[in-house]
Formats: C-alpha cells, sequence, structure tokens
C-alpha cells in the first residue's frame, strides 16, 4: 500500500444507461467484464444521475455538490463565462484538489478542459508518438471526420419525421440538428474505448511511489455511439435509422466493456488491483426513442437519469453486494475521500456510501432530486413510487423536439408503470402537489445554500476570475463549436 491509503479509479462512461448492463437486468451478456467487477464489489440497483448533461453532472461528480450548490447548471454553449465565474464564486474544491494536496498523483484521459483540469498533475488525451506516428494520425483524421458526419445521418432522419412543418420551423429544426454533425476531429481521435484504456494503461504501467487517483472518461456510448461493425448484434437492419442506432449502441456498450476487462487486467499485471479503489458510473444515461426522444439526453425519464454505480475495492470488501437504496453522484466524493482517510470539503450535499456498504446505515435519502437545462428546463423529484417532474421556466418548450413533452407536470407511478407512459398528474393532484412543494422546498433551499457560500467567498477575497486561463475563452468556445455543442 501507498502510505495505507487506497488508490482510486474513477471510471465515467458517457451516456450509459444502468439498464443496458447485464448486471442491471440486461439479457444477452452485453457487459461481461463489467458484471464480473459488479459480482465481486458493490453494486447500487438506484444510483440516479443529477443532471442529464456532461458538464452540470461531471461537475457534480467531482465536486460532491449539486448543480444547483456549485452553480454550473448549464452546458456547453450556454455554459457562459458568467456561468463559470457563478462556479468560481461559490469556492467549490474538485476531488482531484482534494486528493492532489494529501499526496496523490492525479492524472485524467479527458479533453473537457475548463474547470475540471483542476487539482490534475496529467490531464489531457494525447499519447506520446514519434513524428512518423503523429503524421499518420493527422492524414487518417478527414477519413474519421467523415465517418462520425455519416454516422449521424440516421439522427438527422429521425428528427426529420417529428419536426413541424412551417418552412422557418423546419429551418431552425434542421439547423439544430445538423450541428451534430460537428463532431470533428477531437472526438473522432478520442471516441474510442482502445485509444482510453491505452493511455491508462501506460499510466498504470510507470512506477507510482505515491497513491494516485486516475480519472478516464469513455465516450462510446455517446451519439453517434462508436461501435466497430464487429460488434453489431446480429440481424441489424442496417437500413431503418432507428434499429441501426439502437444497434450501434448496444454494439458500443460490449466495446466499452471489452476495453475495461483489458483495464482490469492491466491492474492485475502490475498488482495494483487488490489497493486500487474502482468506481464506475456514468453522466448521464440515453433515450432510444422512448418517449419520442431520439438519440439524445433530454428528458428526465429513467432512460437518462437511472446510471450505474459499481464500487470495487477487494482489500476492504471481499463480497459482492447489491444494495437497494437511493445514491446519487454528490455521495462519490465523500465516499472517495473517506476510503482515503480524508475529511470532505465543507459545503458538500452527498454523504458517504462506506456506512451503507458496510452496513451500519440502511439508506441515506429517500428520494432523488435531478434538473435538466440544455433543451429543456425542467425538475423532477423520484421517490420509492413516484416521479414528479414539473417545468420550472413555465413553458416546458423542448427545442429539439419542438414541442412539450406531456405537459407542464408529469406524474408516474413507477412501481405500476415502470416505462413512465401514463401522466398521473391530473388524476392525482394532491400527490402532485404535495411532490411538486417538496421538488420546490428542494431547490429554494439549495438556491439559499449557494447564495451563503458566495457571501462567504466573497468576504473572503476570494479571485472569482481564476475559474479560467488567460485566453481560454476563444479556445472554449472553438472546442465546444466543433463537437455540436455551439450551433452559433
Amino acid at each position: 500500500m501507498n502510505n495505507g491509503k487506497p488508490n482510486v479509479i474513477l471510471v465515467v462512461i458517457d451516456a450509459l444507461r444502468a439498464r443496458n448492463l447485464g448486471c442491471y437486468g440486461m439479457a444477452g451478456n452485453p457487459s461481461p467484464h463489467l458484471d464480473a467487477l459488479a459480482g465481486s464489489g458493490v453494486l447500487f440497483e438506484r444510483n440516479y444521475a443529477t443532471w442529464n448533461t456532461t458538464d452540470p453532472s461531471l461537475t457534480c461528480i467531482l465536486t460532491g455538490k449539486y448543480p444547483r450548490s456549485h452553480g454550473i447548471m448549464d452546458h456547453g454553449d450556454r455554459a457562459t463565462s458568467e456561468v463559470r465565474r457563478r462556479f468560481a464564486e461559490t469556492g467549490t474544491t474538485m476531488l482531484a484538489e482534494v486528493l492532489q494536496r494529501s499526496g496523490y498523483e492525479t492524472a485524467a484521459v479527458d479533453w473537457m478542459g475548463r474547470w475540471f483540469k483542476r487539482g490534475f498533475d496529467h490531464y489531457g488525451f494525447r499519447p506520446q508518438r514519434s513524428p512518423a506516428r503523429k503524421w499518420a494520425h493527422r492524414l487518417s483524421l478527414p477519413g474519421l471526420y467523415v465517418r462520425y458526419a455519416l454516422d449521424h445521418l440516421p439522427i438527422l432522419q429521425c428528427y426529420r419525421g417529428v419536426r413541424r412543418g412551417t418552412g422557418k420551423d423546419l429551418a431552425q429544426g434542421m439547423k439544430d440538428v445538423l450541428s451534430t454533425f460537428a463532431f470533428t476531429y477531437r472526438l473522432a481521435e478520442i471516441q474510442d474505448a482502445a485509444c482510453v484504456t491505452r493511455l491508462a494503461s501506460e499510466f498504470l504501467e510507470r512506477p507510482h511511489p505515491a497513491p494516485f487517483f486516475l480519472f478516464l472518461h469513455y465516450w462510446d456510448t455517446h451519439t453517434p455511439y462508436h461501435c466497430p461493425r464487429g460488434f453489431l448484434p446480429d440481424r441489424t437492419d442496417l437500413k431503418d435509422p432507428r434499429s441501426l442506432l439502437t444497434a450501434r449502441y448496444s454494439g458500443a456498450v460490449r466495446y466499452v466493456d471489452l476495453h475495461l476487462g483489458r483495464l482490469f487486467a492491466k491492474l492485475k499485471e502490475q498488482n495494483l488491483w487488490n489497493n486500487t479503489l474502482l468506481v464506475v458510473t456514468a453522466d448521464h444515461g440515453d433515450s432510444l426513442t422512448e418517449h419520442e426522444i431520439y438519440f439524445d439526453h433530454h428528458g428526465l425519464y429513467e432512460e437518462t437519469t437511472h446510471v450505474p454505480l459499481i464500487l470495487h475495492y477487494p482489500v476492504r470488501w471481499l463480497t459482492g453486494r447489491r444494495l437497494p437504496c437511493f445514491v446519487q453522484h454528490v455521495d462519490l466524493l465523500p465516499t472517495i475521500c473517506e476510503m482515503a482517510g480524508l475529511d470532505t470539503p465543507a459545503g458538500g450535499d452527498g454523504a458517504s456510501l462506506v456506512p451503507v456498504i458496510e452496513g451500519q446505515l440502511e439508506c441515506l435519502r429517500d428520494a432523488v432530486f435531478m434538473e435538466e437545462s440544455y433543451v429543456q428546463r425542467k425538475a423532477g423529484l423520484r421517490t420509492g413510487r413516484y416521479k414528479y417532474i414539473q417545468a420550472v421556466d413555465g413553458t416546458g418548450w423542448c427545442r429539439y423536439c419542438e414541442k412539450v413533452h406531456v405537459g407542464m407536470e408529469e406524474l408516474y407511478d413507477i412501481q405500476e408503470d415502470p416505462g413512465e407512459t401514463r401522466d398521473l398528474s391530473q388524476s392525482h393532484r394532491d400527490l402532485a402537489a404535495e411532490l411538486k412543494g417538496r421538488l420546490n422546498k428542494l431547490m429554494a433551499q439549495l438556491d439559499r445554500k449557494r447564495e451563503q457560500c458566495n457571501s462567504r467567498v466573497a468576504g473572503q477575497g476570494a479571485d472569482a476570475g481564476s475559474v479560467l486561463e488567460p485566453g481560454e475563452e476563444q479556445m472554449i468556445r472553438k472546442r465546444l463549436k466543433s463537437l455540436g455543442y455551439l450551433s452559433e
């Protein structure tokens, strides 16, 4: 052991739905390596994302705060300099910073940049190459770009049938969908599990005199779903765009699982397996036509909010366990801190899962809270039996689908209607009103908490602009545009 502290590897698989893993009930053996990890570790059956887009959700994972507390409540082009200033004003500490200050070596295979880089000794995704290999790679990029652009065509076909027919609306709709074609060189370069695992393996092969924290971000299960042809399920209808995209998603799950298996093998080969805390989760899920949402992660339905969470640490947890209690991403930072013997930064919204895992506590909460803002502005509360969703902007308008999904309020009995197909908000008005009041009270409490934190940080003379490096604003906008998150 390194000073008695575990190594920590945090794996985030972008847009991975819990239901598509074998250990969460999917048939067909789609994830044997993750299933084996869960079988010898701890699987949380009801883990929920706090937000359904990457920027707020990943920030939640790395801070232990709900987005309303840490201030990043927007995504992509909408995470403006004002949003980032709001984040800086909260004085929020990132997980990598906590671990780095306590002597951990910190590294990440990721491209997000901005505040996500804070606390990492090594951050990025570009491997070291000889000049010849660099030129070979550059020459391959145009072909990768064409492939990714073509991969988006089935999504365009799906949305073409649901857009309204007026010229203005059709033009705006096509603009929104065509903007996804801008997944260019960088995403084509990194949206491959083999690349992420290879870079992780290179890191693991180096000597580590101190414990390390390694953050790995896999993208294959994000649109357009990177899936080598050999991983497509049998009998895939290549002419039907919905069938093809769903099959590619399933293939991407298999592909990521294969390379995670290689990562696990590398840990064993380097004698790191027993003293490494592995945490595997997803920032959000994806809707594969459910609720007439086509291959995107807007909506607060189970497909998008229910995500996997597996923890594995053989030194302390010797047998596999499945826990049915509600947990959320805000609980990960305090859990990792406790496992590393560190104090959790003040002001967090979560709690350590260790007492639940080790049987000292049955559950942390009786409900989970979630929001969204990029495509439509909604918030939701999921209790043991019900889910309540409301349009907090007063319109409920979805700018991708050009309509209001269901209504201004939605209420589902998850126990009787797990597919969330029957809205009960009108027939169960008292229950809807009760859950609405509870949801609004929680949001107000989090807003007050952020304001109090902002006031305290301002009183300490914190530099609110330090979240960005000089000249980074223009680079960020260029990157977001290239990745389809900036439509203007």
